[in-house]
């Protein structure tokens, strides 16, 4: 009876950190999703308290509130990237808030695999700036007219 004796075979010299690098790229490439994902939840949190921010007798100024917030919204969920960068475009009643942000590794930089300079992310969320208390009375009273209209049909 043979013993083994802890030899590697060549075609596992040469699997092994094939499987290797591979596995560090399935997580590399988690976090990347992780952030992308995350990102947008925050952009679009950050429009749609920044179209609501006129409140109170307080003046209405999203990108004010985008650059006071951004920190706080953002907290420390980023742990595989950098701490994101938010910044709030106005157009009308609309508000646009972009954020960016880069994964903190630089996996496959100079190989072939992955062009150097692409772990960056970006995401985009839009909300309208609207009186929301005055929007749902107005959409009740229009209701309520519906249906005097349709009882005095019948």
């Amino acid at each position: 009876m043979r013993r083994y004796k802890g030899y590697m075979t060549l075609e596992a010299s040469l699997l092994m950190p094939m499987v290797i690098c591979i596995m560090a790229l399935l997580i590399y490439f988690t976090y990347y999703l992780y952030g992308r994902c995350i990102i947008s939840e925050d952009a679009y949190i950050l429009a749609f308290r920044a179209s609501t921010s006129g409140k109170g007798g307080v003046s209405y100024d999203p990108e004010g509130y985008v650059a006071e917030r951004s920190d706080q919204v953002a907290g420390k969920k980023y742990f595989g990237s950098q701490p994101p960068v938010f910044e709030a475009q106005i157009d009308g009643k609309d508000v646009r808030v972009v954020g960016r942000s880069n994964t903190r590794h630089r996996a496959m930089g100079g190989y072939f695999l992955k062009p150097h300079g692409s772990w960056g992310f970006e995401a985009a969320g839009r909300a309208t700036w609207r009186k929301y208390s005055r929007h749902i009375r107005i959409l009740t009273r229009l209701s309520d007219l519906g249906k005097e209209l349709i009882d005095l049909g019948d």
